[in-house]
């Protein structure tokens, strides 16, 4: 193989594990689960969670363990809960012979036996909880290192509470219990919205305070830089293209969020001016940022942001809603944002009773959520993009 040949893979191999494949929080949160740490990992949307989720999960197969990825949005019960984790449990074939043998001596000393042929078939017959508690110390038994890596937990939690507040209370402390019963079980939990601030709003904060908190945050511009230019992205790109270092960054200013999502939302709307020449891409500069900034503002496009608004309006809690609202629509108005006292009078303004204390949780939630961030005594969009789409298209 010629050795320019060689370079280039390597150069390729690097990018995705050097730069933006996050192999360096991938092997913290490994060295982590591996001293018997259980993990909190709270990540906004479209930050590449998921991803690195599914990465993690990879990286632990390898190295021997049992990895379980259970993805618990749109479930909204225990039983749910726990006949989806069975399920995931059930498809790990290199476990599935030893996790059974134990489960079934367990469920069969709950029940007296007939349970039928099926982990399943027993989730009828005995309390969802108990049922739970049998899966993990059957897996627990099984010898493997084992780890649940749980996504979308706070959409469960807050769903669960809205319903039923008291068996979401019992869940949230049975699960703390089981994380500390079982050594052999490891857990990853992480979502897109606040589970910090649910756990405050339903009175269950305790349940997670052995739970090790581990920030996933975007991108920085390196990684950013790094991910837009990795030819397997650039492929996936309307146009592939290149931009020195200064006018991706003012790009990147003006996006204000850099996760994979959005660089490839405005990478995919770049127009390069020029052809490029000798072979390699065009280069582009900031009047084609600016560019498909504006075409991805048009009203044919409104689409592409829609999913914040419905993310507000379906998985805040109901007491919160409309403020969160009301408080986006003001800092919309502005790129630099607004103090709290402003957007306080504002709250009580637009809803009679709102509290300090329920304006201070709605910002933590939109922080936590990517939506807003804060810098000093200022809460502002955190994506100038998506403020210009809220501001001409959601604000009242």
């Amino acid at each position: 193989m010629p050795t320019y040949s060689i370079l280039n893979i390597f150069l390729t191999e690097y990018m995705e594990i050097g730069m933006h494949g996050r192999t360096a929080q991938r092997q913290q949160l490994k060295r982590k689960l591996e001293a018997g740490i259980s993990i909190h990992m709270p990540a906004p949307r479209r930050i590449g969670k998921t991803w690195t989720l599914n990465r993690l999960a990879s990286d632990l197969a390898a190295d021997g363990w049992c990895a379980i990825e259970v993805d618990v949005e749109g479930i909204r019960t225990p039983e749910a809960f726990a006949r989806e984790l069975c399920k995931r449990i059930e498809a790990q074939s290199t476990l599935k012979a030893k996790f059974e043998a134990h489960f079934s001596q367990r469920i069969a000393n709950l029940l007296g036996g007939g349970f039928g042929d099926r982990p399943l078939d027993a989730l009828g017959k005995v309390d969802p909880l108990e049922f739970l508690e049998t899966l993990i110390a059957s897996l627990d038994e099984a010898g493997t290192r084992s780890a649940i890596l749980i996504d979308e937990i706070a959409y469960f939690f807050l769903h669960c509470a809205e319903d039923d507040p008291k068996g979401a209370n019992s869940f949230a402390y049975r699960l703390r219990a089981l994380e500390q019963r079982y050594k052999n079980v490891r857990w990853v939990l992480t979502g897109s919205i606040g589970l910090d601030t649910i756990a405050k709003q339903y009175g269950i904060e305790g349940a997670f305070v052995d739970f090790e908190t581990f920030v996933l945050e975007p991108f920085t511009t390196e990684e950013a830089r790094s991910f837009i230019r990795d030819p397997e992205i650039q492929q996936q790109f309307n146009h592939m293209f290149d931009a020195s270092d200064a006018d991706f960054d003012s790009m990147f200013t003006q996006l204000g969020w850099l996760a994979p999502f959005y660089l490839k939302l405005v990478a995919n709307e770049v127009r390069p001016a020029e052809p490029g020449a000798d072979g390699k891409p065009p280069i582009v500069s900031t009047a084609e940022f600016e560019a498909a900034f504006e075409r991805l503002l048009q009203p044919n496009r409104q689409s592409e942001f829609a999913v914040w608004r419905e993310h507000v309006s379906k998985n805040l809690p109901t007491a919160l809603r409309q403020i969160a609202m009301h408080l986006l629509h003001r800092l919309s108005e502005t790129p630099d944002g607004e103090i709290l006292d402003t957007l306080l009078a504002r709250a009580e303004q637009a809803q009679k009773g709102a509290t300090k204390r329920q304006v201070r949780d709605v910002l933590a939630i939109l922080i936590n959520d990517g939506l807003i961030t804060k810098c000093g005594d200022r809460y502002a969009f955190r994506s100038g993009l998506v403020r210009r789409y809220w501001h001409e298209y959601e604000a009242e």
